[in-house]
């Protein structure tokens, strides 16, 4: 299964509730974030190693996170983010449900659901050459888009609510007034519920007296965490045309629009922008100023 989505829209929730449903909920779920393990640590991490198979293996070795997650399933995020010659390592795995931990001639057999989830369109990387073509084809047998908040605006009450809850906010008791929905619903949400999650959290520790009349505190709370639609920035052809602010905003505003320019490809844009991965993933991790 493939899950296309943006970032934050929730995919690993999805992941888990497909499996919960499933006749594999009593087995494992494994959740991995490709683009969070460094390309040298990534094969080891997946499919586990022997004992002395490179320098540093911990002795004994270690299983892989597809043994771990064996009668279970294993949720693969970012998945356009595993390299080329690992992908025909895991294309495999896919077809002959069988493993080989690094050093060893052993096969082990599995038995696990893989659902793997992408930010971009992953068909765009195969037509690049960045993707192989069979492994997209054997991963996208059911393919679930999840829609960006913005375009699924009746959840956002909803949402908030059970966030407040969560965060024990007196203000999930208090009836939301007109004025305050209106408000939610014409902001931008470009970090989808993540971003909705920050929010409540942050009304939640700041403003729990509150009432929902009192729209100006909101909004406060909200243009120091990025809800408001980000004015201004454009791009035409390979320029991006920005309004005049601080240094620090602008700056923000183009890494992430480095990143929409680039298709969601972030190797591509931290390319373009002359910085390192790690770099770009650190600003995108940082909340957009206003």
């Amino acid at each position: 299964m493939l899950i296309n989505a943006e970032s934050g829209t929730g995919k690993e929730l999805f992941a888990q509730s497909i499996h919960n449903i499933s006749d594999r909920c009593e087995g494992p779920f494994v959740a991995v974030n490709c683009a969070a393990l460094p390309t040298n640590l990534l094969e080891s991490e997946l499919f586990g190693y022997e004992d002395g198979a490179f320098t540093g293996a911990k002795k004994g070795g270690r299983a892989g996170l597809f043994e771990l997650a064996n009668t279970g399933t294993i949720f693969l995020d970012e998945i356009s983010e595993i390299p080329l010659d690992l992908q025909g390592r895991l294309l495999r795995v896919l077809q002959e449900h069988e493993i080989l931990r690094i050093g060893s001639n052993s096969i082990i057999p599995i038995d696990i659901r893989v659902v793997a989830a992408s930010n971009i369109d992953l068909y765009m990387k195969v037509r690049e050459g960045k993707f192989r073509e069979d492994l997209y084809f054997r991963l996208n047998i059911l393919n679930l888009k999840i829609p960006p908040l913005r375009e699924r605006k009746e959840d956002i009450p909803l949402l908030l609510d059970y966030f407040l809850r969560q965060f024990g906010s007196r203000l999930s008791s208090k009836t939301m007034s007109r004025e305050a929905v209106t408000w939610l619903l014409n902001q931008g949400w470009y970090g989808n519920v993540r971003q909705l999650q920050n929010f409540a959290q942050r009304i939640a520790v700041l403003l729990d007296d509150c009432e929902w009349a009192d729209l100006d505190a909101i909004q406060g709370i909200a243009d120091s965490s990025a809800c408001a639609p980000v004015p201004g920035p454009q791009i035409e052809k390979n320029q991006l045309v920005l309004e005049l602010d601080t240094l620090e905003r602008m700056e923000d505003r183009i890494f992430h629009f480095a990143l929409q320019y680039c298709g969601g490809d972030r190797t591509e844009a931290a390319r373009l922008l002359g910085v390192s991965r790690t770099t770009l993933w650190k600003r995108l991790k940082e909340p957009e100023t206003t």
